[in-house]
C-alpha cells in the first residue's frame, strides 16, 4: 500500500469512529425518545461536543500520519499521477454527496427548523461526503484506475 492509500484508510477509520460517536451521542437521545427532545437545550452540549470531535480527529490524523511516515519514510513524499487522479475522482464523488447534504440543510432552513437540526444536517453532509470520498478512493486504489 502506498502512503496515500494508508493515509486515506486512516482518515476513513478516524472519521467513522469520531463522527459515529458524535452522532450517536447527539442524535441518539432524540431518536430513541421518539422526538421528545428540546433541541435548543441540546445545542450548547452539541457545540462543545463538536469542538471535541474536531480536536480528536486532528489528534488521530497527526499521530496516525506520523506513524505511517515513520514506518515507511520513502513513500511519505511521493505522489504520482495515479494518486492525483484517484484524489480527483474521490473529490468529485464526495462533492455530489456533500451537495445533497447542503440541499437538505437549505430545505430545513426554509422550513424554519431548529438550528440544531440544520447544523447537524450540514455536518452530516460533510461527513457523508468525506466517507464517500474515502471509500471511493480505496476502491480505486484496489481496483485500479
Amino acid at each position: 500500500m502506498s502512503f496515500q492509500e494508508k493515509s486515506n484508510a486512516l482518515m476513513l477509520g478516524a472519521i467513522v469512529l469520531v463522527y459515529g460517536a458524535y452522532f450517536a451521542l447527539v442524535l441518539g437521545e432524540p431518536l430513541l425518545s421518539g422526538g421528545g427532545f428540546d433541541t435548543e437545550i441540546g445545542l450548547p452540549m452539541s457545540n462543545g461536543l463538536m469542538l471535541v470531535t474536531v480536536l480528536a480527529l486532528v489528534a488521530i490524523a497527526i499521530a496516525g500520519h506520523i506513524l505511517i511516515a515513520v514506518f515507511n519514510p520513502k513513500d511519505a513524499d511521493s505522489a504520482d499521477e495515479r494518486d492525483k487522479l484517484i484524489e480527483m475522482r474521490g473529490d468529485q464523488r464526495g462533492g455530489y454527496v456533500m451537495a445533497i447534504g447542503a440541499l437538505c440543510a437549505m430545505g430545513l432552513a426554509m422550513m424554519a427548523t431548529s438550528h440544531f437540526w440544520i447544523v447537524n444536517t450540514i455536518l452530516g453532509g460533510l461527513v457523508a461526503g468525506e466517507i464517500v470520498k474515502a471509500v471511493s478512493k480505496l476502491i480505486d486504489y484496489r481496483r485500479g484506475v
